[in-house]
């Protein structure tokens, strides 16, 4: 039955909606789980803190108040987005696929104070919470950035976040951080190549090892077949 408000008549679930709920909620694995052994169950690792923050400079860990901060994405400056994906600077300006550890030592090298929170997500692109998780809040008020000579009009205007945004993405490429882990990143996806090519070869010489045996066992019985005639 409905509950009546003033005018209005509120109504509830029903008995139906509220079995139904009440079954969504039970863990529908719970009878198959319940006779594993604790020793042989998977368990997932917890996920983490959303809320946790690294500070730079880090003596300012405590008094730093970054509510106003400028926030930054990484997928602001990736060339691998769409505009639609959050890409707020033209590709030809863009880096590929930058860090939130990048952008944070970028920054640095501009003195100017951020919070690194590792764990956040965009919005606009929810697939950055496991592939390319992270943001950047910086301050920018007292920010002093090299103007651009990109015949660009909105810096012209004195666009100062766009602009910060562009500086920032023509320093990573040159950080020896990223240089060198995308050196370890080639050299380790190199090796993985290699290692599936070997697989693969390893696989076709036994494929090709048992093909030649299957036809030498079809070849003998053949003979056997026509000597007992």
């Amino acid at each position: 039955m409905g509950k009546k408000k003033g005018n209005v008549r509120v109504l509830g679930p029903n008995k139906a909606a509220k079995a139904a709920m009440q079954q969504l909620q039970q863990n529908p694995m719970e009878e198959f789980m319940n006779g594993i052994p604790p020793e042989e169950m998977v368990h997932l690792p917890p996920p983490p803190d959303r809320n946790y923050q690294i500070f730079w400079p880090i003596h300012e860990t405590f008094t730093m108040d970054h509510k106003r901060f400028m926030v930054i994405y990484p997928s602001y400056l990736d060339s691998t987005k769409t505009i639609k994906q959050g890409r707020r600077i033209g590709k030809e300006h863009a880096v590929d696929t930058p860090t939130v550890s990048d952008i944070s030592q970028a920054l640095q090298s501009l003195g100017l104070r951020h919070v690194l929170q590792p764990h956040k997500g965009y919005s606009r692109d929810p697939y950055t919470l496991w592939d390319n998780p992270g943001r950047v809040k910086v301050e920018t008020s007292v920010a002093k950035i090299v103007e651009l000579d990109d015949d660009d009009k909105e810096n012209a205007l004195g666009n100062a976040k766009r602009q910060l945004l562009l500086e920032i993405a023509s320093r990573i490429p040159s950080l020896p951080s990223r240089i060198q882990r995308l050196e370890h990143e080639a050299a380790a996806k190199k090796a993985a190549e290699e290692e599936a090519a070997q697989k693969q070869k390893q696989l076709q010489q036994q494929q090709q090892q048992q093909s030649a045996q299957q036809k030498q066992q079809a070849s003998s019985s053949k003979k056997k077949g026509k000597k007992k005639r």
